[in-house]
């Protein structure tokens, strides 16, 4: 086993309407810009223990239902990105209603939206629940637009990694207070994102078992030592040393890292898709020179043998 770590300056992906994922934006088409978010997944301007940053090759990416206007995703291309700043409410802009007091009138909930058009998500306000409402892990629908606000998810939940057919998945809002968010579920952590307005949790996975429901990927959170369940937007692309700009845009199973981490690669890339691999294992890396090194800097337990196939040094 390889006692190198790699630091991988990975990619933002977004949770709503578009085929990447980002963290700090959430529209279909944004050009990948260093230190970016998207809207409803994750956000990639803090690192909170010592794992890859997100200050490698594109940020941003397209969004898809359920994120912010910062990080709603790794970086992925719908809207819903991940934030491990904790925000201060007095700092939230126009907030109508706490999404961790439950204090909307009877028949409402709590729910974050944003302008029209910018997939973002900037604000707070109380809005109607639906007559029969979808649950956690659901399929779910947005009313009007992805950030409307208004969806199909019980209390407690928010319709998140919205296509742009404004469907999505019901993915509960953190417990706690603004200021210590916290998960029920162990094996969830709370996603800050959305202009710090949203605060989802979501599920962890395992890359090397790629463990996801069909049509997601076991991708690297950009700032959390985690790896959650993300979109697939690799579409015809993404396939083994093919270029990517987010993390999302590979094909489940591999990893986006900078082109300098391979030989295969165009060098002018923004990134590579390099497979994950086990530390525990044999070198099965199919790169020329390529070793499996470290995917976490400081990985805790349950991913203490995920690599990745990298160049090392």
């Amino acid at each position: 086993m390889s006692t190198r770590s790699l630091a991988l300056p990975l990619f933002v992906l977004l949770a709503c309407g578009g085929p990447k994922a980002d963290t700090d934006t959430a529209g279909p088409g944004d050009e990948p810009t260093e230190g970016k978010t998207t809207p409803g997944m994750f956000d990639s301007s803090s690192s909170s223990d010592g794992t890859a940053s997100s200050g490698g090759p594109g940020t941003s990416g397209d969004p898809s239902p359920g994120t912010g206007e910062d990080p709603p995703g790794v970086s992925t291309s719908t809207s819903g990105v991940m934030s491990t700043t904790i925000p201060d409410p007095a700092d939230l802009g126009p907030v109508e209603c706490d999404p961790f007091a439950d204090d909307c009138p009877e028949g409402q909930k709590c729910a974050g939206y944003g302008d029209a058009g910018d997939n973002g998500w900037h604000q707070l306000k109380c809005v109607p629940i639906d007559p029969q409402p979808d649950q956690a892990g659901d399929p779910c629908t947005v009313v009007g637009a992805a950030n409307s606000g208004v969806d199909s998810c019980d209390e407690g939940l928010i319709c998140f990694w919205v296509d742009q057919n404004l469907q999505g998945t019901c993915v509960p809002w953190c417990s706690g207070s603004f200021e210590e968010p916290t998960c029920e579920d162990p094996d969830a952590f709370c996603n800050v994102s959305g202009d710090s307005v949203l605060s989802l949790c979501l599920g962890t996975c395992d890359p090397l078992l790629q463990d996801c429901k069909p049509g997601d990927g076991c991708y690297q959170h950009p700032s959390q030592g985690v790896f959650t369940c993300v979109p697939d937007y690799s579409l015809d692309e993404g396939e083994l040393f093919g270029a990517c700009e987010y993390i999302n845009a590979c094909d489940p199973g591999l990893a986006c890292l900078p082109a300098e981490f391979t030989a295969e690669c165009d060098p002018m890339t923004y990134g590579c898709c390099v497979p994950f691999c086990d530390l525990i294992q044999p070198n099965t890396c199919p790169g020329e020179g390529q070793e499996c090194l470290p995917a976490l800097a400081n990985p805790p337990p349950k991913y203490e043998n995920v690599g990745v196939c990298a160049l090392p040094g």
